[in-house]
């Protein structure tokens, strides 16, 4: 709707409409004096609802079908044919129409309104049969006005989201998943500033973080894991690399203890920060680097130059240990925060009743391989009576994550998906394990065992479990990824997931697909043989039947793309897979496909020995007739992708929709002229964020400076043309041509 005042808006918009070309006037008809009134309803109307109004032009008589919201197209188009049948051959108008009606339709509505134009036959029973249709429409309109369908998520899901993006690099889609959490009613203030923080960490827009209001509530308020480590990572990022203990605790006065216990940690910053704070609390220098390589992040923190003369790499048996402790020593740890030291203070304390309230707090809080063999020694000597009563005064989800601790993660992965376990008990087993998974996989040799335990059991697995079994190793895969990178064995736990979704899930299920694909892309950066490359290949393929569909086919061709731009040798594998996809594209479906897609399609085809059989689209149907997004002759686009087949596919047909513009694609990991120049110059900067190096887009965004730049929702050539056109659709104003929806979707006929 247009942002100026309804009832003048409406004044002008009548004015202008009921004017030449228009043979029709305002006043002196009666039948145009109802509609307009009935229109005018509408108009305003809260919300505005779709409106139908006349218009005689050499002998013609037409309808205008508008809808003050562009999310009303679709329902009216389809309800016009219900009621009006084989009487019209309508199209929709134009966005760069210059009718003096399309252009006062424009005034109205603004960018968010869309209008038909519905063509009368010349005669006078059908022309009055089809002005009843409309009528009788336009009060079913009022009486039952459009509503969006709003689907509520369970946050899981939407948080899930926001992780997934943020282990991809996909700036832009966590951006967008932030925005539906920090609107969501379910989420306290709290927990949405937590995500705001696990968001800004993962991008390292440190600036913004800086200058949020609420950083310090941030830094005293009770934190989740992951909210710690960003702010570790946010302090860590402030102090020089060979930064020593004075250092250290100088810049970090403000942040206190943010990791107390080696099970915290969820990055190499946030090992680099507990190392610190430990060292600088007294504690010898062979004593943190025991924990943390128990823990498995000893390398991360040595990476730092400052740490790394500081951090004797022995094993936690050879550290020798204090031979006595005192209430004093435990009591000093936890005012400090370092839990582990606590924990070490309580395994050389004679058990008592006393003091195991502090333990089980202690366990709870660190779930640490350490906290649990000291419950298990107090056990023996204090009795199981005695923690059972103290565990039944903690919280439920407490005792459960203590139970799942307790257990090696191979036998909490087969208790989980036990036949037996109810519900809603496996979907608190999955999450718990889920939380649990980072600090338990990073400790040296519990990858391995997860995954000979996964093997065997995605085959035996009930079909129904399957699907959870997927969902659990993809987000421990996408959290291990996130906090450490490319570990060892991570490469395996990848490839049994692709084989267990590829043999045994047939649910169709898109989002799970298209985790997948994320998980492959990770799988073929890290590099695999030629022989895991026709496996991984082989997996998709036979997983691939229920995608094989005209809304699917973006995830197609994303994958095609994927698997081209990384194959070891030859294209002979990857053909197999492309040609079930793009040989069911043909004139029987060409016209419900978006244009990106389907030029992205028709560029691929040759690569693999291909030809589509379907016909060139005629001039006006692509979108270079786009209105006011039509970018003006000059227009400077650039590309920024790694994958570079992709970024020139795009390229080129963005050339030839737009053959007056200039595209350039960019590729390379490191900053360059060519980059700053491009992002200082460009009138559109397009980057796949999904397929780029952190040091180039750091380079691009510092040269844009506060000009827009849009991010591509994917890696592939039609996510590349999307982004384009609608940085077009931003820079130039206006909205692109319906042509880009694919013709067949819009004309009501």
């Amino acid at each position: 709707m247009s942002s100026a005042e309804p009832e003048p808006a409406w004044s002008a918009f009548t004015r202008s409409f009921f004017s030449p070309p228009n043979e029709l006037a305002a006043v002196g008809d009666e039948a145009v004096e109802s509609a307009i009134a009935q229109a005018e309803a509408a108009w305003l109307a809260t919300p505005s609802a779709p409106f139908f109004l006349p218009v005689s032009v050499s002998g013609w008589t037409y309808w205008y079908a508008v809808c003050p919201d562009r999310e009303q197209r679709l329902w009216v188009r389809d309800l016009i044919r219900a009621y009006v049948g084989s009487w019209t051959d309508g199209q929709p108008v134009l966005a760069d129409s210059d009718m003096p009606m399309d252009e006062a339709i424009r005034a109205l509505t603004g960018p968010r309104g869309c209008a038909f134009r519905v063509r009368l036959p010349r005669s006078s029973d059908g022309e009055a049969r089809v002005r009843e249709s409309l009528r009788r429409l336009a009060r079913s309109l009022a009486s039952r006005p459009h509503r969006r369908i709003q689907l509520t998520w369970p946050l899981g899901r939407l948080i899930g989201d926001l992780s997934d993006a943020c282990a991809a690099g996909a700036e832009a889609s966590a951006r967008d998943a932030l925005a539906v959490l920090e609107q969501d009613h379910r989420l306290a203030r709290p927990n949405k500033l937590f995500l705001r923080l696990q968001y800004l960490a993962a991008f390292e827009l440190w600036d913004s973080l800086q200058n949020m209001a609420e950083l310090p509530d941030l830094i005293r308020l009770d934190r989740p894991v992951l909210a710690s480590d960003a702010l570790a990572r946010f302090a860590m990022i402030r102090l020089a690399p060979t930064a020593d203990l004075a250092d250290f605790e100088a810049a970090t006065a403000e942040f206190g203890c943010l990791i107390g216990s080696v099970a915290m940690i969820r990055s190499a910053a946030g090992a680099q920060y507990y190392a610190y704070w430990s060292l600088a609390s007294g504690e010898a220098g062979e004593t943190v680097a025991a924990r943390l390589l128990e823990a498995g992040w000893l390398d991360r923190a040595r990476d730092r130059a400052g740490l790394a003369p500081l951090l004797l790499p022995q094993d936690l048996a050879g550290v020798p240990g204090d031979s006595a402790a005192s209430l004093a020593d435990l009591q000093q740890a936890l005012d400090s925060g370092r839990l582990d030291t606590a924990i070490v203070v309580l395994a050389l304390l004679t058990p008592s009743a006393e003091q195991l309230p502090v333990l089980v707090d202690l366990v709870t809080r660190t779930l640490s391989t350490r906290a649990i063999r000291v419950l298990q020694d107090w056990r023996e000597v204090l009795g199981e009576s005695a923690i059972e009563d103290a565990l039944a005064a903690r919280p439920a989800d407490g005792q459960h994550a203590i139970a799942l601790a307790s257990e090696s993660l191979g036998d909490a992965l087969l208790s989980a998906f036990a036949d037996d376990v109810p519900a809603t008990e496996r979907a608190r087993m999955l999450e718990d394990l889920s939380a649990a998974a980072v600090p338990r996989l990073m400790q040296p040799g519990l990858l391995r065992e997860v995954v000979e335990v996964v093997r065997p059991l995605s085959r035996s697995v009930s079909p129904i479990l399957l699907g959870d079994l997927i969902d659990l190793l993809l987000d421990m895969e996408r959290d291990l990824f996130a906090a450490a990178g490319d570990v060892s064995g991570i490469q395996d736990l990848r490839l049994i997931v692709v084989e267990s979704w590829a043999l045994g899930d047939e649910s169709g299920d898109r989002r799970r697909a298209a985790r997948l694909l994320n998980l492959v892309s990770r799988t073929l950066s890290a590099g695999v043989s030629a022989v895991v490359f026709s496996e991984i290949e082989e997996s998709l393929r036979a997983a691939w039947g229920p995608f094989l569909t005209d809304a699917d086919l973006p995830l197609g061709l994303e994958a095609i793309e994927l698997l081209a731009a990384s194959q070891p040798g030859p294209d002979v594998v990857v053909q197999t897979f492309a040609s079930v996809i793009l040989s069911r594209i043909g004139v029987h479906n060409a016209r419900r496909i978006e244009a990106a897609y389907l030029e992205t399609a028709r560029a691929l085809a040759p690569d693999f020995g291909l030809e589509l059989a379907i016909p060139l689209e005629p001039k006006e149907a692509l979108p270079a007739g786009a209105g006011q997004g039509r970018p003006p002759d000059g227009t400077f686009v650039a590309i920024y992708s790694l994958m570079e087949p992709a970024a020139t596919r795009a390229a080129a047909i963005i050339r030839r929709w737009y053959p007056e513009i200039r595209v350039e694609t960019l590729a390379g990991k490191v900053a360059s002229d060519a980059l700053r120049y491009a992002a200082k110059n460009a009138d559109v900067l397009v980057i796949a964020d999904r397929a780029a190096a952190h040091a180039a887009t750091d380079a691009l965004k510092a040269a844009r400076g506060g000009s827009p730049i849009c991010y591509a929702p994917g890696k592939g050539t039609a996510s590349l043309i999307k982004a384009v056109l609608k940085g077009f659709d931003e820079s130039f104003g206006g909205l692109l041509g319906e042509a880009q929806q694919g013709r067949g979707q819009l004309a009501v006929q």
